[in-house]
């Protein structure tokens, strides 16, 4: 079955060229409020489960500093890996009609997303780098050898 056709004519004329820093960041803003979303609904569900197991009211707990810094750190890693890994695709990336692929234009393998997501959710600043290349590639696009562009097709 074929892919639908674009039937915007600046969409299909942008299709497949390199996203710019607009893009990109609205759509890492949308995917850091659906990472946190994940992490609150996380934090809930536990709250419901001891409630409902133990006589103890319902309650969200306040995890503390540590907690309160390391687990939204590794929900956002596991979300983008999991996105780019294997569709290429967030959430954000998805509404933006944008896809993170390789230089070679195959989507990235597990790991590289990893590295690519370990990179992204502890130094965030990397994607300003967009804003003076020649390329529209961040920090973390050279290292990771990886292009964002626009890709209003269904996942392969």
């Amino acid at each position: 079955m074929s892919a639908p056709a674009i039937r915007n004519d600046r969409a299909r004329a942008l299709q497949g060229t390199r996203a710019g820093f607009a893009s990109r960041a609205i759509a890492n803003g949308i995917d850091w409020v659906s990472a946190m979303v994940i992490y609150g609904s996380g934090l809930v569900a536990y709250a419901l489960a001891v409630y409902f197991v133990t006589d103890h009211p319902f309650h969200v707990p306040d995890p503390g500093l540590t907690f309160a810094v390391s687990l939204p750190w590794i929900v956002i890693v596991l979300y983008l890996t999991a996105g780019w890994g294997v569709t290429g695709q967030t959430i954000g990336k998805s509404v933006m009609g944008l896809r993170v692929i390789r230089a070679s234009g195959e989507t990235m393998r597990p790991r590289r997303a990893f590295v690519r997501a370990l990179i992204c959710a502890t130094f965030p600043w990397v994607l300003l780098w967009v804003i003076v290349s020649r390329r529209n590639s961040g920090v973390h696009d050279g290292i990771c050898r990886t292009t964002v562009v626009h890709d209003w097709s269904r996942a392969t």
